[in-house]
């Protein structure tokens, strides 16, 4: 019986611990890319990894420095009135902040904005193209473990159009992406 009162207060300890010390994050989420811009791009997936680190610790909001990686596969870009096709993937990473309303809460909502670069790569042709890249949006944290969340997001990388084979009519094309997976806070 003392045995298990030790454990109890050492289990109830730890736990009360790590809630108050989850500064930092990392969430790996999976989904789907939707770009528009002069050509038909048509859906494609995408798989991010986020690492994030709170810098001020509120009561009702927290700030984080974030270091997001997307990678968007299966791309395909169509310009049906020059006849033209080709398939590429894409990497963003935006380094930003995040902002964290009621991180305390089972349901946390939060915005985040960063900037940096977009690395394309056309599988057909082998160019590269690498442009700037602003990130914006919005996702929900729903905890269901003390250190475990599922995490939805969707984030819009306005980028500039990759310069690989097409005509270049415009300056900024939007994509914009849906994900769905898991954050851990420690």
């Amino acid at each position: 019986m003392k045995k298990l009162l030790y454990l109890s207060v050492l289990l109830s300890a730890f736990l009360c611990a790590s809630a108050f010390a989850q500064s930092n994050e990392v969430a790996l989420t999976y989904g789907g890319q939707f770009v528009s811009g002069d050509y038909d791009f048509g859906k494609s997936g995408v798989l991010e990894a986020n690492i994030a680190h709170r810098l001020v610790n509120g009561e009702v909001a927290g700030l984080y420095f974030e270091l997001p990686l997307t990678w968007t596969f299966k791309n395909a870009r169509t310009d049906p009135a020059a006849a033209l096709h080709d398939h590429y993937t894409g990497f963003f990473f935006t380094p930003g902040v995040k902002i964290k309303v009621l991180p305390q809460l089972p349901i946390s909502p939060y915005g985040f904005v960063g900037v940096g670069l977009a690395h394309f790569h056309n599988s057909d042709t082998d160019q590269v193209s690498y442009e700037n890249v602003i990130d914006y949006g919005a996702g929900l944290d729903w905890k269901v473990l003390p250190l475990l969340s599922i995490r939805g997001e969707l984030r819009d990388f306005n980028s500039g159009v990759p310069r690989m084979g097409f005509p270049n009519p415009g300056s900024r094309q939007q994509n914009v992406m849906a994900t769905v997976g898991l954050a851990l806070h420690f």
